[in-house]
């Protein structure tokens, strides 16, 4: 039987690949801003908290991963300095979660580098058909949500 398969247009290769460069590229930018040992793997919690903070369960839905897990990345933002929490006061079982002042200039900072990188991008390939990637990555994220609420 032929392999009719091109690997290097497989979505899961490439998504991987592109993750990699930009997370490298993040901490080669980031390098002097950042603690030396903030992990990569927090930049999704970090950068959902945003200036305005967000409660303990909107950011475990948020970046769909388990309570424990936020309770462990949000510590270690602590304890790096970067954010800090309170109990709500709307609703008394739940944690909000915040940047400190130097979350908030770290926050921006990589707010910053993204933009400069979609520029980037946009000169690469043009702004229509960046769009239209960003179109299709969101309709394709959206359609996996939408087949995990069926089973």
């Amino acid at each position: 039987m032929e392999d009719v398969h091109d690997y290097e247009r497989l979505i899961f290769k490439q998504i991987y690949i592109l993750k990699r460069h930009t997370d490298k590229a993040a901490a080669t930018h980031l390098a002097n801003l950042m603690p030396s040992d903030f992990n990569m793997t927090f930049m999704p919690y970090f950068m959902s908290i945003g200036h305005a903070g967000i409660s303990n369960h909107n950011l475990v839905s948020k970046i769909m991963v388990t309570k424990q897990g936020v309770s462990k990345t949000v510590k270690e933002l602590e304890r790096l300095g970067l954010t800090y929490t309170q109990k709500s006061e709307a609703d008394a079982r739940s944690i909000m979660i915040f940047l400190t002042e130097e979350g908030k200039k770290l926050h921006d900072t990589i707010c910053q580098m993204a933009d400069d990188m979609t520029a980037e991008y946009k000169k690469l390939i043009g702004a229509k058909k960046y769009e239209q990637f960003i179109d299709t990555l969101i309709k394709i994220s959206n359609w996996h949500e939408e087949q995990e609420k069926l089973l």
